[in-house]
This record gives C-alpha cells, sequence and structure tokens, in this order.
C-alpha cells in the first residue's frame, strides 16, 4: 500500500516539474520579441521625429570655371579697344598775318610782248616718220590697229592689203550680160582702211596681175605723211590694169616676173614685209594666160612655205569679188586659202555692189 501511494506522488512532482519546464522558453521568447518590436518603434518612429529638415540655401560666393573667367576678360579688353577713343579738342590760334595786306610797290609800266615764231613747228609724228625714229618706237609700243576691211573685223600691228587688178577683175556679167566692174568700191574701202590705222602700226599696199607691185618697199609706220601719200598712190590707180601696172607706175617698184593672172607672185611680194595680216581682194583667179600655169592646190603648197620663213605665221583674209570666169575649184582654193591660214573668207556678189 505504502509502495503504491509513494509512486503516486513521484507522479504528480514529475508532472508538476513537466508544466513549470515548457512555460519557462516561451514567456522568454514572448518577452523578446517585445524588447526587439519596441526597439524597432523607437528607431523607425520616435528617432526620426527629433531630427530637423534639411534646409536648401546657397552660398553667396559662386565659383566661375577658368574658361568662363578667361572669356570675360577677353571681351572687357575687346570692349576696351573698340571704344572710341577720346578726342582732344582741336587747337585753335588767332590770324598770324594782319587782316589787311599791304600795297604793292609800283610796276614799270612797259608793254610786253612775247616772242612769236614766223615759222610753226612742224609735225613732229612727220619727222619721226621721216627720220626712221618711228619705226624704232613702234617696237617699245604696240602699235595695234582694229580695222574692218569689207566687213571682215581684224587687230595687227603689221597689215598688207594685196589687190587683184587683172582684166578679169573689170569684166563681170549681171543677169548673163557683161558690164565693167566699178574699180573705185575697192580704192574706198583701201583708203579707209589705211586712214584708220593707228600712228606706230606698220603697213604696205600692192597689186598684182602676171606680176606684183608695192607702194613701198618696205612696211612703214602710218603717220600722216605715210598714210596721205599710199591713199593717194591707190586712188591713182588706172582701171586699165595695163595701164596702171605697166604704164603710169612704171616709176614704182619693178614687177616680179610672171604673165596673166599670177596670184604667187603676188603672195611671194607681201609675204617679204613680214606681215600679220595680210588682205587680199581678189575675182578668184589664180592663174590664167601663161605658159607656166601651176594647179590650184599648188599655191597653198607655196603660201605654206613662205609661212615657214615667217617668224610668226601671218592670218589672210580673201575677200573675193563674183565674176563670171572664175572656176568652183579656184573658189574652194580660195576658202582653203583662208581657212588654213586662220582667216575669213567672204563672196561679195553683184547684187551687193
Amino acid at each position: 500500500m505504502e509502495d503504491a501511494a509513494s509512486t503516486g506522488n513521484l507522479a504528480e512532482l514529475v508532472k508538476g516539474r513537466g508544466r513549470s519546464g515548457t512555460l519557462g522558453p516561451l514567456a522568454w521568447a514572448v518577452v523578446i520579441q517585445l524588447a526587439l518590436l519596441a526597439l524597432t518603434v523607437l528607431i523607425v518612429v520616435v528617432a526620426p521625429s527629433f531630427r530637423k529638415d534639411p534646409a536648401f540655401v546657397a552660398k553667396k560666393t559662386i565659383y566661375l570655371p577658368q574658361r568662363e573667367l578667361e572669356h570675360q576678360a577677353a571681351v572687357a579688353e575687346f570692349q576696351q579697344a573698340a571704344s572710341s577713343p577720346i578726342m582732344p579738342d582741336r587747337l585753335t590760334t588767332e590770324s598770324l598775318i594782319p587782316d589787311a595786306m599791304p600795297d604793292l610797290p609800283a610796276l614799270p609800266s612797259e608793254t610786253f610782248t612775247p616772242f612769236e615764231s614766223e615759222t610753226p613747228a612742224p609735225n613732229a609724228e612727220g619727222l619721226l616718220g621721216g627720220s626712221g625714229l618711228m619705226g624704232a618706237l613702234s617696237g617699245l609700243n604696240a602699235g595695234s590697229s582694229r580695222v574692218s576691211f569689207f566687213g571682215i573685223r581684224e587687230e595687227a600691228t603689221r597689215i598688207v592689203i594685196l589687190v587683184d587688178t587683172s582684166n578679169s577683175m573689170f569684166e563681170r556679167t549681171r543677169h548673163g550680160q557683161p558690164y565693167r566692174f566699178n574699180f573705185k568700191d575697192i580704192k574706198d574701202e583701201t583708203t579707209e582702211l589705211i586712214n584708220s590705222l593707228n600712228p606706230n602700226t606698220l603697213f604696205n599696199v600692192a597689186v598684182y596681175e602676171g606680176g606684183s607691185m608695192a607702194w613701198g618697199p618696205a612696211m612703214v609706220p602710218a603717220t600722216v605723211e605715210n598714210k596721205a601719200s599710199a591713199s593717194a598712190w591707190v586712188n591713182d590707180l588706172d582701171e586699165n590694169p595695163s595701164v596702171s601696172i605697166g604704164g603710169r607706175r612704171s616709176s614704182g617698184p619693178k614687177l616680179m616676173e610672171g604673165g596673166g593672172t599670177r596670184l604667187d607672185t603676188g603672195f611671194k611680194q607681201v609675204f617679204s614685209f613680214q606681215p600679220e595680216v595680210i588682205f587680199v581682194v581678189t575675182d578668184g583667179e589664180i592663174n590664167r594666160g601663161n605658159f607656166n600655169a601651176i594647179p590650184e592646190d599648188e599655191i597653198l603648197d607655196i603660201i605654206e612655205t613662205l609661212q615657214d620663213q615667217q617668224e610668226t605665221p601671218a592670218r589672210i583674209h580673201v575677200i573675193q569679188y563674183e565674176t563670171a570666169v572664175a572656176r568652183p575649184e579656184e573658189i574652194s582654193t580660195m576658202k582653203a586659202i583662208a581657212s588654213k591660214n586662220k582667216g575669213r573668207y567672204r563672196k561679195i556678189k553683184a547684187d551687193e555692189l
């Protein structure tokens, strides 16, 4: 019986201890959780409430970058330099001389008569041309002239005019009827060109049939005296070529050898003048009425040979008067003469005269 009682007391004691051991840790866990919660509330809620809000303020001193400071300094220096300078007042002075000028001294009363020459000074241009100095001066001055000959415009310093005066130039037809050509048209155009030349331009004039003849033996400056002499020589040419070359002009330069119409003789003479520009007035015939006829193409070879002897090739312009005697191949050759020598070709019809 006693053993049973003791056994029951022991079981109750063990049961009581087991309960107290179970409640102890739980209570501690709750206490710890509460402590952590209180600490969290203190840190998150209570502690920030004691801080002051930040104040956003700027300092009075502003530091600019070094480059911007240099720019401002340069602008200030430029404005100072560009500003208008201070102009000082102009100095003024009183008159250094008296207002009233002194009276002029008395001069002797004598009649003054300037010296007058009974013979006026001769034409200086003519003196230079006659003495040959004009030719030397022409090397210093270009002496070029702008001219127009039968509508062909040119500018050169050495000009030669070559005119065909063969019989065929005066035997023309209009509407199938022969009539005599007025040679005065060529004379007027030639003299007009001569008189338009500048004084330092060198020129000459030549005519040809079977042979050729020039107004002068060489190129001369276009002085007043020379232009008057050449114009008179041209106007004195008779419309009968046998008279103008073989008769009345016998005192002039001798003809080159040949017969009939020989264009090559005219070119050989004018190329000896070393021209820069040649004006040819012809009816288109190249070689007629002699026993030494040359083909049309040969005249082109002759001109090419003459050009090779020039320091500078001459420009050749051809003015062809329409006649009934010129053959088509001769007209083609005349056009070739102009085109192959940097010149122009113009055909003048009978209706234009």
